[in-house]
């Protein structure tokens, strides 16, 4: 469980991942959830419910000003996407990529309050002070303009999505259907095939709106484990996709992960989260950590073998914490991303700031470990991770 510390960093007034919901994504949320929100996190829904209201107030306007030319908004090259289970380093290569001029990211404003964000931004940006200075999890650093996961702003645009788990988390798994969406209704696709690509085109005009020659038509890089499930959707939306996809031996996968979802549902959860197994049939955090990994690679290998070598790298976490820059090189020349000496001197000069820093290592119980090896195996076997 988060330390007091940690959960201290966020107190009731600051910023939350789900606050840019609109009044009627919430209320459809706090249906299916029953109203079920624990006493002592009262406040926090009555504070989401009138956000949410300025949220469509502020979407409505946005859309009468920017509607048009974001629909007409045309994406020039096709995303990469950085994928991978939660803590692979999907943030870490997201964060170093983006040092690229030619890239841009989904900014932790646009991913907090996407309907919105083209008319509220300098508002937001006033209220820095309400952003935690670090994430939950960890030690990495949270700012508005920040590059953030893109699965937050299907979740704050309405879009069903597994990340509402976050906001019920004695709920656990909702909407997982939508983890790797091969059970949803025609319709039910189609409306996260269009908010997704509004999302996108959105996070394009503004691109294209602030960049200055040559920079303009930057190419978007997001990152998404949840994305690791839908290579197939992802695929016919954007044929000509690029993919990184990011392993971790599973044992730091496992530890880490729990510490993950321990700390956003303290710090994020409309309930006050139970970590073992609850009644209503929830599983405890450490199952559902295991069950999740098997959904998320469901047919992660079926989709995979069909991308062209052109597009798909995969990336070993460790590797990239010892020879950052040579991993990244070799991912720009395999997916052929332009001159890596363009980045160079901007991603050296960056990891002279963190010279000498190491990951935490984290230990977990031997029956975890055991439960692991065998849940796991078939990941260490692919991915040429040993047990211990």
């Amino acid at each position: 469980m988060p330390s007091t510390s940690q959960r201290n960093k966020y107190p009731f007034y600051a910023f939350r991942t789900w606050q840019g919901l609109t009044a009627f994504a919430w209320l459809r949320i706090l249906a299916r959830n029953r109203f079920a929100v624990s006493p002592t996190r009262f406040p926090l829904a009555a504070r989401l419910s009138i956000d949410s209201i300025f949220s469509s107030i502020l979407g409505v306007a946005q859309d009468v000003i920017f509607g048009r030319r974001i629909e007409a908004s045309v994406l020039e090259q096709p995303p990469i996407f950085i994928i991978g289970h939660w803590r692979t380093g999907t943030t870490y290569m997201h964060e170093l990529m983006n040092l690229d001029n030619r890239f841009t990211a989904p900014t932790a404003l646009e991913c907090f309050a996407p309907a919105h964000f083209l008319i509220s931004g300098s508002i937001l940006r006033l209220f820095s002070l309400f952003l935690p200075r670090h994430r939950p999890m960890d030690d990495v650093a949270v700012s508005w303009d920040s590059p953030q996961e893109d699965e937050f702003a299907l979740l704050n645009l309405g879009l069903n999505s597994p990340y509402e788990t976050l906001m019920f988390p004695n709920h656990r798994p909702l909407c997982h259907e939508f983890l790797n969406l091969s059970e949803l209704t025609p319709k039910e696709m189609e409306a996260w095939k269009i908010g997704l690509l509004r999302f996108l085109k959105s996070v394009n005009f503004r691109s294209n709106a602030d960049a200055e020659p040559p920079a303009r038509l930057r190419r978007i890089i997001l990152k998404s484990p949840p994305h690791t499930a839908r290579l197939h959707v992802l695929r016919q939306i954007f044929p000509d996709a690029q993919f990184i996809h990011m392993v971790r031996h599973p044992y730091e996968i496992f530890a880490s992960t729990i510490i993950l979802w321990r700390a956003l549902y303290e710090t994020q959860g409309l309930q006050k989260p139970r970590f073992g197994p609850l009644a209503n049939g929830a599983p405890s955090i450490e199952q559902y950590v295991l069950d999740t990994m098997d959904l998320l690679y469901r047919g992660f290998f079926d989709q995979s073998v069909k991308i062209p070598a052109r597009q798909f790298c995969q990336v070993r976490y460790e590797d990239l914490l010892l020879t950052p820059v040579a991993e990244i090189e070799r991912v720009y020349r395999q997916l052929g991303l332009g001159h890596f000496s363009v980045l160079r001197p901007k991603l050296e000069s960056h990891l002279r700031q963190f010279k000498g820093y190491r990951p935490n290592e984290h230990r977990i119980p031997e029956d975890y470990r055991v439960e692991v090896g065998r849940r796991w195996g078939w990941y260490m076997e692919r991915f040429g991770y040993q047990a211990s």
